[in-house]
């Protein structure tokens, strides 16, 4: 099969960006020729341009493209300074001002789950169980919500969950599972797994936040995104909630002007109007 042409390239590069708002600039030729080559093959087609054609053709082909060109690394308790200051800092504050006992939590582009597993964790150490405390966990990719609604890992994917949690919200494989974990029941009823696009107008969110993790995703998006996803995350977290970004990301200093506080390492409050 022949390398992706320029053309190709260009055309599916604009049709991600139209769709999802992902850039992929020209040093992600090689990775987009890579991964797709391998999904031409499965379908049995002959070249890219087959492979456009089809996609014209095959709508449902799109969610299929999201799942191959989207990249997802994570992992349990994945920069654990955050976590610590959503304990030491969030969670004790929401807690003084809450009368009616409700958290609400958001994990966009949470990948396979481990970080909106790791959230539903500490919400539960630190609330008691007259709490109601629930984490939606958004991503666009498919393949990787449905690993994470099944909520099983391997050994060492939980490796950095202390031990007394690990033997308190998971349940370790024993035959053919052994070396697997899999997350208790008490922990998935606390995390609520959806299909969403961070590029769309409309979020699937109903309860105003008192935090969002969105972390290591806005490295794939170019400035405007950026700024056009952070509007639609000032609108849905409450007075003086959180926001916490990934270790190289930021909010501009323009941008944050009336709107956001840099509180922390890569992490943003809200600012009351």
């Amino acid at each position: 099969m022949q390398e992706i042409s320029e053309k190709i390239f260009n055309h599916i590069s604009d049709l991600i960006y139209q769709e999802i708002g992902v850039h992929l600039p020209q040093k992600k030729k090689a990775m987009v020729n890579s991964r797709l080559s391998k999904r031409i093959r499965k379908l049995g087609l002959q070249d890219f341009e087959d492979y456009c054609q089809y996609l014209e053709n095959n709508k449902q082909e799109l969610l299929h493209l999201f799942n191959t060109l989207t990249t997802n690394v994570t992992h349990f308790f994945r920069e654990k300074h955050h976590f610590d200051f959503l304990c030491n800092n969030v969670l004790p504050q929401v807690k003084d001002e809450k009368a009616g006992k409700k958290v609400r939590g958001w994990s966009a582009g949470c990948s396979s789950g481990e970080e909106a597993y790791t959230l539903a964790i500490l919400l539960s150490e630190f609330f008691n169980q007259s709490w109601d405390t629930k984490i939606l966990a958004t991503d666009i990719n498919t393949e990787v919500l449905n690993a994470a609604q099944k909520g099983i890992y391997h050994q060492r994917q939980v490796k950095k969950v202390p031990y007394e949690l690990l033997t308190k919200y998971f349940q370790l494989g024993t035959g053919e599972n052994k070396g697997l974990f899999k997350v208790k029941s008490k922990l998935k009823k606390l995390v609520q797994f959806r299909r969403s696009n961070l590029n769309q107008n409309q979020y699937p969110i109903k309860s105003k936040l008192d935090f969002i993790f969105c972390r290591n995703v806005f490295i794939y998006f170019n400035d405007k995104t950026q700024n056009k996803i952070l509007n639609r995350f000032h609108k849905h977290l409450k007075p003086e909630g959180y926001l916490f970004l990934g270790h190289s990301e930021s909010i501009n200093t323009e941008e944050r002007e009336g709107k956001w506080e840099s509180v922390y390492k890569t992490v943003y409050q809200k600012r009351r109007r």
